[in-house]
């Protein structure tokens, strides 16, 4: 028997990422996580300038364009272009990168406009900061676009991926507590490590592949802005260890790795350090590490915190603020917190420290595998479909 009832479509969801791939970073990795769950309950369509995913339920729409550079207007064009081509047919436009549209704003970074001024002090740094903006068309285009993004309106949400980085913007631009929501990043749990799967590599064949040393303990680091990474106090810190710990860097393009790997050779650790580049696939690195060393200094929610937890791989993180999550670890006791990231004598104490006290370190990890089970990707999916309902309602945000 066949019903007469005429289908319901889905509602239509735009979706705004420039690079729209899990390799590109952890806010791309969190765009196409979060676009892949929601497809059964949304028409979802992505508006991007470069893709590699591959997904029955997405639809991708390609700015085909040449100009790269200047940064800034690149921006710009991207904003206006997506602009143009959601203003009619979707009941949910949702971005991740600075535009003046768009009913969802979800933020991955500090506002620019609050890391200009953070360091401004007195009236005199204060006008050095204006002066530098007013004399920089790069500046000015990035800050007319996050002013608009984050401006008022009781039908416009800013998600915010970490509580600390919501508080930033509140306090940055005056967004109403009631327009903020938090949607932290996910994990598949399925990736969490069993012994028993075949598909999963045993730690000795992870770091032969990797051609890390089959003895002694091996750190891992993996980001794509070395710097902001803390590699250089992780470098410091391998003297202060014993010899036969070693240090696996994934991430990184080229010319990082070359100038990064000079400095090893000045230090004498090219004997310590293997840089792996990027991988399309990071769970060998993860087989191959003793401990995830997370040292950074500038970042919301390391999306490779979560997957070395998911792995069973202990956790060494930067606290507040240089991690805007790290009070959600720290509350779940889920990782070991460093006080100063930047120290390389902490950084040699939190790794020695879990590499010689197992039921320290297990404990850890008990803890971490249930702080993982609270941010699987179904779970976070959750949260933004809540977000989405709300906005077709009609209820206004703002009492």
């Amino acid at each position: 028997m066949t019903s007469d009832a005429p289908e319901t479509r889905k509602p239509r969801v735009a979706i705004l990422s420039r690079s729209f791939s899990k390799s590109a970073g952890g806010a791309e990795n969190y765009a196409v996580n979060l676009a892949e769950q929601v497809v059964d309950e949304f028409e979802v369509h992505v508006f991007c300038e470069r893709s590699d995913v591959l997904h029955p339920g997405l639809t991708i729409h390609l700015l085909r364009s040449t100009i790269k550079r200047p940064r800034w207007i690149a921006l710009w064009l991207f904003a206006w272009w997506s602009w143009r081509q959601t203003r009619q047919g979707f009941a949910i436009v949702h971005s991740h990168e600075n535009t003046w549209h768009g009913n969802v704003q979800t933020a991955h970074v500090r506002p620019m406009r609050y890391n200009l001024f953070a360091g401004a002090r007195n009236p005199f740094s204060k006008l050095l900061v204006y002066l530098n903006i007013f004399t920089s068309p790069r500046l000015l285009a990035h800050l007319w676009l996050e002013s608009l993004r984050f401006r008022g309106g009781d039908d416009r949400v800013v998600v915010a991926v970490a509580p600390a980085l919501g508080d930033l913007i509140a306090s940055t631009y005056g967004v109403h507590k009631s327009r903020l929501r938090l949607v932290p990043p996910g994990i598949h749990i399925p990736s969490i490590s069993n012994a028993s799967d075949p598909s999963i590599l045993s730690k000795a064949d992870a770091r032969k592949a990797l051609g890390l040393p089959l003895e002694g303990w091996a750190l891992l680091l993996v980001g794509h802005n070395f710097e902001k990474k803390g590699l250089a106090a992780v470098l410091r810190s391998l003297p202060l260890l014993p010899a036969d710990v070693s240090l696996l860097v994934v991430g990184g393009n080229a010319k990082q790795v070359d100038t990064w790997r000079a400095r090893c050779i000045q230090q004498s650790l090219e004997g310590r350090v293997v840089f792996a580049g990027t991988l399309s696939d990071v769970a060998p690195a993860f087989a191959a590490a003793d401990c995830l060393v997370h040292a950074t200094l500038d970042d919301t929610f390391g999306l490779v915190v979560l997957e070395a937890m998911a792995a069973n791989v202990p956790v060494v993180l930067s606290v507040a603020p240089y991690c805007l999550a790290s009070p959600l670890v720290q509350e779940a006791r889920a990782a070991w917190m460093l006080q100063d990231p930047q120290s390389e004598q902490q950084i040699a104490h939190a790794v020695a420290t879990l590499r010689m006290d197992a039921d320290l370190r297990q404990a850890q990890l008990d803890h971490a595998i249930e702080f993982v089970k609270n941010h699987s990707w179904s779970q976070v999916a959750r949260q933004q479909v809540r977000i989405y309902r709300h906005l077709l309602s009609g209820e206004s945000l703002v009492p």
